[in-house]
C-alpha cells in the first residue's frame, strides 16, 4: 500500500532524479501557481529535495516488513528491520549530488554494507550484477557486481543518527556515495543477484548509465 502525500510529490523521480509531471492547461489557476513555486520552497530543512515516480510513499509495518536478498544465491535472505539493525552498521559520509543541480554536503548515512549481505547469502559465481527493487512498485535499478562489492555501498537505515524518514526512503534505501542520487533506490525491498544488469528506471528515460560523480 502507498499513501498519497502533499505537493512535493508532483515532482517525478527519486531523490537524485529530476522533472515535473506534466498537466494540461485546464488546471485551476490557484493549483497551477502552487505547482509552479520555486523548487527550493518544496524542500524540507535538511537540504534534500523530494521526488517520487508514483506520487506516493510506500507504507510499511515494522513487524511485517522484510528485505529480501534472492536470485543467484545459496541462501536467500528475508531480513526484518531489527535483523538489519542487529548487524554491524557501517557509517558512510559523503556529499549527495543530484543530476538536476543541487547537492547536500557531508551527508552521514548508517547501514549494512551490501557486500556483507551478499556474503551472508552466498552469491553464485554466475551472478555479475544486482537488481534493486523499490516498494513503490515502479522503481528499479542495477549495479554491476564489482561496484556493488565496494565496501562503501550500503543499505542505509539511518540518516544523521536518526531512522530514515518516509521521504528519505524508510525503512531502508540503497546508498552509492560515488554515484548521483538516482542510483540510490528508496524504499528498498528486494536485492536480486542476476547474471547481467539491465536498464534502470531513469536510464530508460535518458539518464546516463554511468552515474559516477566527476569533480
Amino acid at each position: 500500500m502507498s499513501r498519497p502525500i502533499g505537493r512535493r510529490l508532483f515532482l517525478a523521480g527519486l531523490a537524485g532524479g529530476a522533472g515535473l509531471i506534466a498537466f494540461g492547461d485546464g488546471l485551476p489557476s490557484g493549483l497551477r501557481s502552487w505547482l509552479e513555486r520555486p523548487l527550493g520552497e518544496l524542500s524540507p530543512g535538511d537540504g534534500f529535495h523530494f521526488y517520487s515516480v508514483t506520487g506516493s510513499i510506500p507504507s510499511w509495518d515494522r513487524a511485517r516488513w522484510r528485505l529480501t536478498v534472492d536470485g543467484l544465491v545459496d541462501q536467500p535472505l528475508s531480513l526484518g528491520i531489527d535483523d538489519l539493525l542487529a548487524a554491524r552498521l557501517q557509517r558512510v559520509k559523503a556529499d549527495f549530488h543530484c543530476v538536476s543541480g543541487w547537492s547536500v554536503s557531508g551527508v552521514s548515512w548508517m547501514g549494512v554494507s551490501v557486500p556483507t549481505l551478499l556474503e551472508r547469502a552466498g552469491v553464485h559465481p554466475a551472478a555479475h550484477a544486482l537488481r534493486f527493487e523499490s516498494a513503490d512498485g515502479a522503481y528499479v535499478d542495477f549495479l554491476d557486481m564489482a561496484t556493488a562489492l565496494r565496501p562503501e555501498v550500503i543499505v542505509a537505515l539511518r540518516l544523521a543518527e536518526a531512522p530514515l524518514s518516509p521521504e528519505r526512503g524508510a525503512p531502508a534505501r540503497l546508498v552509492v556515495p560515488f554515484y548521483y542520487g538516482y542510483k540510490g533506490v528508496k524504499w528498498l525491498r528486494r536485492i536480486t543477484a542476476i547474471e547481467s544488469g539491465a536498464t534502470g528506471y531513469w536510464e530508460a528515460r535518458g539518464y546516463d548509465a554511468d552515474a559516477r560523480i566527476r569533480h
